[in-house]
């Protein structure tokens, strides 16, 4: 099948037809659209992923040129996971966006849904540097789109061209580096990469294509779009650009590892350490959010750390012909995508249940909620307990092999190399741990206790259409978990079909399989026994005589909700500790001795972001100085601008006659 055609058709379809169908029937319009392409690319990657590699080329004008599309092993496994997470997020989106009642934004809305499912379909399988920045665009556009879709708010806005400001600097640093390549190789095809690597000093072009994938990935310092994007877009949005829309970033940083020739050693430890910063970073600006959503974003700075770190040691692998260490490190990055794209979608999409239930995205304003919504509860914690690393779910697998490749690394390395993986080896264990206080927090605040601050009337389990996408993608998360030897047994085969490794120095790829699926066995084991634990106890306490009664309240007579404990303070420990890297902006009125009779104090705080407060703003405000500066020669005075050409044309005759010029 042509794909490309089939691509064409497609968009134009539903672009002609979804602004006419009815409101209602909008949504399942996009999702009967984004099945369809599933299906196309899920068939083709399948045959990818089975041996036979999957190529057609695109016929266009003089100016395109003909543009190769290939459907390899690396491609075929983002497709799949594209699609997995894509899918349900479609399907979830009319019962999200029910009750909003703007047509015309809902049908630019679903015709955007579907353009950025293909856009990013497109980006796997393209294969020449102008037809990808092409459709990088197309993606970057509609994602664009679909952030701003409450554009009444003015904070929305704000997020949205943040978002398009940052995603066309990507843009710039990636023309750059395919312009570098075409001036040296004469063509776009990504194989010129290749050959540009095997004539140049690999590190600078790399060190440039890193950046322009790093905005799209989140990678620190490029990752400050997405603490104000996520908050800002629909729920079901946000869960497809964290799970796959910022993959498509680590698509691109292992599109050019394949590419490489050499320098593979520095580069690799820049790319770990790279991986390090940005997951520490992540989760500690996670730890200490109140917003829920903007806590999920920087959760996902930190997943995209630890896939990051797996790269770099993939590349170190690759470069000591180390096929254990290739496969731990490309294997554990691979592994995660599905994991975390899986955890983080559920998590938004249960997020966006809570907010369109309780109309609040404030962890100091939520509890109670697991007594009302026992159904969100229960996934929530699935997808909480998957994206904090914890047994038994997937999330745990992926992280313990990228923690047994790094131990394993540290017996292999030689002393300098041992120091970084040794750091490594720390980051991962410091990311779990703050990882699971983080989620403990956001759990306990949001569906423990009692209610902190009033609920709405109406306060229930949202529409079945909200829930049905979340128990599918729970139930991928738990056959992951389950029979791990077949999720990464096609990483397995990803890493050895896509990397030129000897793999016959690792005398049983499928032992690591085998180890993943002992670990999983000892994990369900280990459930069935806490299970079986509860259960006895339940029915040794059943018959027994219940007594209700207050708990103690710390010597008051009268609790009231507020004396919980908050997210907040929950993790204020982690801020003071961390005070250096979270700095806190306070807004109070202080209270003097003059003050007879003070009126009532309020005190707020929030934490900002390390990069965007000591980099970004100052940077910006040195902008606006000299924009301002600028402005002074504009003042609108016909004799100052004709006075500005006299003197360039006195200028240049000076020059002529120095002959300068």
């Amino acid at each position: 099948m042509n794909f490309p055609v089939v691509f064409i058709v497609t968009a134009f379809l539903v672009l002609l037809a979804v602004p006419f169908i009815p409101d209602k029937w909008k949504g399942y319009a996009a999702l009967a659209a984004s099945l369809w392409i599933a299906v196309i690319s899920s068939a083709m990657s399948v045959t990818a992923l089975a041996g036979g590699e999957v190529e057609f080329t695109l016929v266009t004008s003089y100016i395109w040129g003909n543009i190769p599309f290939v459907i390899d092993p690396l491609s075929a496994w983002f497709i799949l996971v594209v699609n997995l997470i894509v899918v349900p997020g479609v399907w979830y989106s009319p019962g999200y966006l029910r009750g909003y009642g703007q047509s015309a934004n809902l049908s630019l809305h679903y015709v955007m849904l579907v353009w950025m499912h293909l856009s990013m379909i497109m980006v796997c399988m393209v294969q020449s540097g102008l037809a990808f920045l092409f459709v990088w665009e197309i993606m970057s556009l509609s994602s664009f789109l679909l952030v701003i879709f409450d554009n009444q708010q003015r904070s929305v806005l704000k997020a949205g061209l943040n978002y398009l400001v940052q995603m066309h600097i990507s843009v710039i640093c990636l023309t750059v580096a395919f312009f570098i390549v075409y001036r040296s190789e004469d063509g776009f095809e990504f194989s010129r990469i290749g050959e540009y690597f095997a004539g140049h000093n690999n590190i600078p072009l790399f060190l440039l294509f890193f950046a322009g994938f790093g905005f799209k990935a989140g990678i620190v310092p490029f990752h400050t779009w997405l603490p104000h994007a996520h908050p800002a877009a629909p729920s079901h949005v946000s869960g497809i650009m964290s799970g796959v829309i910022v993959k498509m970033g680590i698509y691109g940083i292992f599109r050019m590892t394949t590419l490489l020739q050499s320098d593979m050693l520095p580069i690799g430890n820049m790319v770990m350490v790279a991986g390090m910063v940005t997951g520490i970073y992540g989760i500690l600006h996670a730890s200490v959010q109140k917003d829920v959503k903007r806590l999920l974003a920087y959760c996902t700075v930190e997943n995209v750390g630890l896939i990051v770190m797996g790269i770099g040691l993939g590349l170190v692998g690759q470069h000591a012909g180390n096929a254990f260490l290739t496969l731990a490190g490309y294997g554990s990055a691979l592994f995660h995508v599905l994991n975390h794209a899986l955890a983080k979608a559920l998590l938004f999409f249960g997020a966006g249940a809570v907010y369109r239930t309780v109309h609040t995205r404030n962890l100091d304003r939520m509890g109670g909620l697991a007594k009302i919504m026992p159904r969100s509860a229960g996934l929530f914690l699935a997808g909480s307990l998957a994206i904090a690393g914890l047994p038994p779910l997937n999330g745990f697998l992926s992280e313990f092999v990228l923690f047994f490749g790094f131990i394993k690394g540290v017996m292999l390395a030689d002393t300098t190399e041992s120091i970084i993986i040794i750091l490594g080896v720390t980051a991962i264990a410091l990311i779990g741990g703050l990882s699971v206080l983080a989620f403990t927090k956001t759990f306990g605040a949001m569906f423990l206790g009692t209610p902190r601050t009033p609920l709405p009337a109406d306060c229930g389990e949202p529409a079945a259409g909200m829930r049905r996408p979340q128990y599918v993608l729970a139930a991928v998360m738990l056959l992951a978990a389950l029979v791990p030897f077949v999720s990464f047994g096609v990483v397995s085969g990803v890493v050895s079909g896509t990397f030129d490794i000897a793999w016959n120095l690792l005398p049983d790829v499928s032992g690591f399989t085998g180890l993943l699926q002992k670990v999983s066995f000892v994990m369900v084991m280990f459930t069935a026994v806490v299970l079986a634990v509860v259960a006895l106890r339940n029915m040794a306490t059943r018959r027994l005589p219940e007594r209700e009664g207050d708990t103690w309240g710390c010597g008051s007579r009268q609790p009231c909700a507020r004396m919980q404990y908050t997210g907040s303070s929950f993790t204020k420990p982690v801020g003071k500790l961390f005070g250096s890297l979270l700095p806190v902006r306070k807004n109070y009125r202080r209270v003097s001795r003059e003050d007879v009779f003070p009126r009532q104090a309020r005190y707020a705080y929030a934490y900002d972001d390390w990069v965007e407060a000591r980099l970004i703003r100052p940077a910006a405000r040195l902008v606006n100085r000299l924009s301002a500066i600028s402005l002074r020669i504009q003042d609108g005075r016909l004799q100052w601008y004709i006075m500005y050409g006299l003197l360039f044309i006195l200028a240049i005759i000076l020059l002529t006659w120095l002959k300068i010029m």
